[in-house]
């Protein structure tokens, strides 16, 4: 098996969501993604993680910022987390994580999804913030 980057920690993140997602089967229809986001905020913290929620991305265009945007979670100041609840995760979804990990400096993001009959993730990887690979040609 191949031994990714932050790949312990992605996977104590993703375990949580399975225990969110399953726990959460017969009510998450009435959660809204701020609900569901706090909720797997709740569990992450339960496992020992740090978690902030709702962090600031700076958005900037030829250098200079033009705006700022909000990734749903960042656990231990490592992996961003965008919560989605949508009949299915879309190329739209992946572009907004991946943007946040241009724009945030991480090299590794996990998109998880509560609104499909069965449990969603796509993790995403940044190679231009991945601290293994400074130095070598990009």
């Amino acid at each position: 098996m191949a031994d990714y980057l932050h790949s312990d920690l992605t996977g104590q993140i993703i375990s949580a969501y399975y225990a969110v997602f399953y726990r959460l089967r017969h009510q998450r229809a009435g959660y809204n993604e701020d609900n569901l986001t706090q909720a797997l905020a709740v569990e992450l913290r339960a496992r020992g993680l740090r978690v902030r929620t709702q962090v600031r991305v700076p958005r900037r265009y030829r250098g200079r910022r033009i705006g700022t945007d909000r990734v749903d979670l960042v656990v231990n100041e490592t992996v961003p987390v965008e919560v989605k609840r949508v009949r299915s995760l879309t190329e739209r979804h992946e572009s907004q994580l991946r943007a946040y990990l241009l724009d945030g400096g991480w090299a590794v993001g996990l998109l998880v999804n509560f609104g499909s009959a069965q449990p969603q993730v796509r993790r995403l990887y940044e190679p231009t913030h991945d601290p293994t690979r400074q130095g070598a040609e990009r």
